[in-house]
């Protein structure tokens, strides 16, 4: 199969999720909406797509391209095409799906723990997510409500909009699963607000917790990726 990836910026790559899929013998082709690529009308030689995070937001409508990515991914969802989106494709999903997104109730940037609603027990993907809860990585600062049609599938007290579905092969996922440790460290060294938003001692912190977080979120990433695959099939 061949797969779409729509990428805001360059140190936003699909990742895990990228690794999965060519894994499994899957070919990627990657779009860079923020440098000039355009979104293809005609999307029938495409299984599915997959729309990564980004410093833009789902409401830059002021931006050509966030504007056309809007309503190329609201087309696409009518249509049915299998998506993933994370993050700030996540908040376009919602959006344009007829939810909005606002400034998040809490800035989150590191390690918070995420819960499975009831309806992500019977979830293809999200049943993978353990009762108890996974800690993963997040690095946002708005987030998105959602439209009647969505089911909210992850959830958190402070940020409830964690996860959902749309369509029966459509979800969204505002945290970051598909990261990897380098990674990690670039979005630390680019991210100015960031850096200053964790101050010394929330950078400390991240450092700690990552090496103790990181694999069981990859092995949920890498289990919810291969459950998305077998929807396509």
């Amino acid at each position: 199969m061949d797969f779409l990836i729509l990428q805001h910026v360059k140190i936003e790559p699909p990742n895990l999720i990228g690794e999965v899929l060519r894994d499994a013998g899957h070919s990627l082709h990657t779009l860079h909406l923020n440098c000039g690529d355009t979104l293809p009308a005609d999307t029938r030689d495409f299984s599915g797509v997959v729309i990564m995070g980004g410093p833009q937001s789902a409401n830059d409508t002021h931006l050509d391209y966030i504007r056309d990515e809007l309503a190329w991914i609201g087309e696409r969802i009518r249509e049915g095409m299998p998506m993933l989106g994370v993050c700030l494709g996540a908040q376009m999903m919602a959006r344009a799906a007829g939810g909005s997104v606002s400034t998040s109730p809490e800035r989150e940037v590191g390690w918070y723990p995420l819960y499975p609603t009831g309806d992500a027990v019977s979830d293809p993907l999200f049943s993978a997510l353990p009762a108890r809860g996974l800690t993963m990585l997040q690095w946002h600062g708005e987030t998105f409500a959602l439209p009647e049609s969505a089911t909210l599938l992850v959830t958190h007290n402070k940020v409830p909009g964690q996860a959902f579905r749309l369509g029966r092969a459509q979800y969204g996922m505002q945290f970051h699963c598909e990261v990897d440790a380098p990674l990690i460290e670039q979005w630390l060294a680019a991210g100015d607000s960031e850096r200053a938003w964790l101050g010394e001692t929330g950078i400390e912190r991240l450092h700690e917790q990552t090496p103790q977080f990181l694999d069981p979120m990859r092995g949920f990433c890498r289990q919810i990726t291969r459950n998305w695959l077998k929807l396509l099939s």
